[in-house]
């Protein structure tokens, strides 16, 4: 699929810095190897686990969202069509479901990233209608997974909650025009063959 990026960023980084600075300060208060939990992370060593990005390192919030946001803007394409229809983030503990709209005829493509310590891969689901299909979107990678929605009816995205470590999902949704669709029109009714 063709790389798109959208022009105009909204500063994601500067609102999930501060709803996650709690775990960040509390992360400071800590003695060197002592892991503190937050409300979202599990209260088991596995929280203590490193990203795959920052080996050696223990997962912070801050860094997380950081490299996240890289992996959405990996991406940069002079001439796209793209533009910013949402954007998001959900912790891994909770999960992430979310219904889009999808009015318009421009077409829909969904980037998505998640950075955590202690899982390698979710799984993200997308449906409309009685058509689903479900894809692995590996953690920590250096570019956001990209999934094309042709308008018409809504459509939920859904990635289940995951106990066993701790992370983030960071998500956008574009639209771009149906020239610049590249590869697969609709990743909900899937494109096998």
């Amino acid at each position: 699929m063709r790389p798109h990026r959208p022009r105009h960023l909204v500063p994601l980084g500067a609102a999930m810095t501060l709803l996650l600075s709690g775990c960040a300060d509390e992360a400071e208060k800590a003695t060197p190897g002592q892991v503190t939990a937050s409300a979202k992370a599990p209260k088991t060593p596995q929280a203590a686990k490193t990203s795959a990005p920052d080996s050696g390192r223990p997962w912070e919030p801050d860094d997380a969202v950081q490299r996240a946001e890289r992996a959405l803007d990996a991406y940069d394409e002079d001439g796209s069509t793209a533009q910013r229809a949402d954007s998001g983030s959900a912790f891994l503990a909770d999960g992430m479901r979310r219904t889009f709209r999808a009015p318009g005829k421009r077409w829909y493509r969904l980037d998505l990233t998640c950075d955590t310590a202690g899982v390698a891969e979710l799984t993200l689901t997308l449906s409309r209608g009685d058509a689903e299909q479900a894809y692995g979107i590996g953690c920590g990678d250096p570019e956001a997974d990209q999934f094309t929605i042709p308008p018409g009816a809504a459509f939920t995205a859904r990635v289940d909650a995951v106990r066993t470590g701790t992370g983030l999902v960071l998500w956008r949704l574009n639209t771009v025009a149906r020239e610049d669709v590249d590869g697969c029109d609709d990743d909900i009714e899937g494109c096998g063959g």
